[in-house]
Order: C-alpha cells, then structure tokens, then sequence
C-alpha cells in the first residue's frame, strides 16, 4: 500500500495510467474509463500490459478523479457510467487506493 499513498501522509492516491472520457466498449453506455496502474495479475492476454507498473503514473485522489469524470455526467444518460477495466473487481479498489463507495453516494454508475 504504501506506493499508493507514496508519502503516507494526506489522502490515498491510486497510479492513473490514462482516462478515456467517451469509451463505448467497457461497459453499456456512454462510459468514463479509467485505466489504473500496479496490476500484479499478469494475466496471458492482457489488452493493457503497459499498466503493470507504476512507473510514469499519474497519481491523483479518487476525489479528483470523481471531480473530472462527474463534469461528463449527463453524457452517460440512464445506462452510462464509470469503468475501471483491471482484472478481478475484488483486486480494483486495492491496486488503485480508491474508495469508490464515494462515486456512488454521487450519483455515479460504477461498474
């Protein structure tokens, strides 16, 4: 845990690789993707192998990343939402440091 919160101190950020703010394939609907870095899976066929490390990550708090993906809310429409595409859904919210309970209680469709 401690290379997602690198100084211990202050909130908990998680390793952001790329965000795709339209994406039409992760998800029904209109979807905000977030691409999340330090998967330790190493799954055989992975579209994303560039997100295994952390290294060159954008780190950022789950509330800054909830700030900029809400301000394309109304674009999700009634099946639209939020995708962090990363292996198992159990392993999501630890490899990313995020508490994305927060994304609900925003009104947010999290998948």
């Amino acid at each position: 845990m401690s290379e997602m919160n690198q100084n211990n101190n202050g909130p908990v950020k998680g390793a952001i690789h790329s965000i795709e703010s339209f994406g039409s394939v992760d998800g029904p609907g209109v979807r905000y993707v977030i691409f999340v870095k330090g998967c330790n899976m190493r799954c055989q066929f992975c579209h994303n192998p560039d997100t295994w490390t952390t290294k060159d990550a954008d780190w950022q708090t789950a509330d800054e990343v909830l700030k900029k993906a809400l301000r394309y809310k109304n674009y999700w429409g009634e099946k639209g939402g939020i995708t962090v595409p990363q292996g198992k859904k159990e392993r999501r919210s630890h490899n990313a440091g995020y508490q994305w309970k927060s994304v609900h209680k925003r009104g947010a469709v999290f998948q």
